[in-house]
């Protein structure tokens, strides 16, 4: 994209993460994971940021906060194009976002201020956390869980309710948290994983937030997409 002044299809809303790989492989179809086989995957890659994007004629990404390269996309575009690339910048883990705008109301034209709303709705890095059980999971308490100090149960109530409390402000500090899966989710399971993975990340030793969809410079001279 140029400019801002774009109207986007909102099935044609994708997530995914921009990486510099030494080459494009494809997966051996393996019994474990039959659903993964046959894929393409990035070999030996440094991740660069997220991106929110579209897919243009030629199936390469259009990225939709910042004017940049129209990267090929793993497993949308052509694979005999992905296969002859090494040390290219690649778009990996392209995760469609058109059921999860359609479930928030999102108009099937969205514009770039659309897009900013997406950006900053979806990608905090806890939505999904926040709101598992769309996703078909449950967030597990601290009273849920069974501590073990040398390989044996903690019973006592005292001793049990201190480590509660000292897992408790570790789990904070970290922002660590637990789920497990339910029996029912509203929307599709795998966006509980794809979107606070896509989303910002708190730096804690810094005391602020990672932009996750910030350029890297090592993408080169990467701008803004302009008013006009």
């Amino acid at each position: 994209m140029k400019n801002r002044n774009y109207k986007v299809c909102r099935d044609n809303i994708y997530v995914g993460q921009v990486v510099k790989t030494d080459n494009v492989y494809q997966k051996i179809n393996t019994n474990s994971c039959p659903n993964k086989s046959d894929q393409l995957t990035a070999g030996n890659h440094h991740f660069y940021r997220s991106i929110l994007f579209t897919p243009n004629a030629g199936n390469l990404a259009n990225d939709l906060l910042y004017q940049s390269p129209t990267y090929p996309i793993l497993n949308i575009t052509d694979d005999k194009t992905c296969l002859g690339l090494e040390n290219s910048i690649v778009v990996t883990d392209a995760c469609n976002l058109a059921p999860l705008l359609e479930y928030f109301r999102y108009n099937k034209e969205l514009s770039y201020k659309d897009l900013l709303n997406i950006r900053k709705q979806f990608f905090t890095g806890e939505f999904a956390k926040d709101n598992c059980e769309l996703f078909g999971f449950k967030e597990i308490g601290q009273e849920d869980h069974i501590y073990f100090k040398r390989g044996i149960q903690i019973t006592d109530p005292k001793k049990l309710k201190l480590k509660m409390l000292k897992e408790k402000i570790k789990n904070q500090y970290y922002g660590y948290r637990t789920f497990t899966k339910c029996n029912q989710n509203v929307l599709p399971r795998e966006y509980f994983d794809s979107l606070d993975k896509f989303g910002d990340m708190y730096a804690r030793w810094w005391h602020k937030k990672i932009n996750a969809f910030a350029p890297s410079p090592n993408e080169g001279h990467i701008r803004k997409l302009s008013k006009h």
